[in-house]
């Protein structure tokens, strides 16, 4: 038996015998109809996953009683915690941050006063969706840019509230002071 740690904010979490699966998921829609076609239409590609499992001593009541804590956790904003992922599989597939998705649970283990925890953690501002702003932050600027050359003061007020962070905090200011 070794225990493997995984760090959720920089906080060890011990669990012994830990398995860490990652998941990806393309996303697809069948466009077959009633035929035999194995057409299908790509839908992109859906957040990473780590699907964790390890046990928990009896004696470690504690550490049951914390993951808990941590996959019921809430930030300032009322969302799920997002939590900073250390593990060796996660850094290995580029999976740095995540929420507590799906369940937790922990049935008793026949045979050993132990329980198997197993949880799911999604990642949360995936690749993709890094992507996909990073392509969309640069048609929002332009239109942007357009609209404020028009004079156009509501339609501004407007677009700021439509801005992903990664506009609002790096296209925005850069947009603003090019002029």
């Amino acid at each position: 038996m070794t225990i493997t740690t995984l760090a959720l904010n920089g906080e060890a979490i011990p669990l012994m015998n830990l398995k860490v699966t990652p998941t990806m998921q393309f996303a697809e829609k069948d466009q077959s109809g009633q035929s035999s076609s194995t057409a299908n239409a790509e839908q992109g590609i859906k957040a990473k996953e780590l699907r964790v499992s390890g046990t928990v001593s009896f004696r470690d009541a504690a550490t049951l009683k914390r993951l808990f804590e941590l996959a019921e956790a809430k930030s300032a904003s009322g969302s799920l915690q997002v939590y900073r992922v250390a593990n060796l599989t996660a850094q290995a597939i580029n999976f740095r941050e995540g929420t507590f998705s799906g369940a937790i649970d922990a049935p008793q283990q026949d045979n050993k006063m132990a329980w198997l925890v197993t949880f799911t953690l999604r990642e949360k501002i995936s690749v993709a969706e890094k992507k996909e702003a990073r392509a969309g932050g640069k048609t929002a600027a332009t239109k942007q840019g357009a609209g404020g050359a028009n004079g156009s003061g509501n339609a501004a007020a407007e677009s700021d509230e439509k801005l992903t962070w990664f506009e609002r905090k790096v296209l925005k200011p850069v947009n603003d002071a090019l002029g």
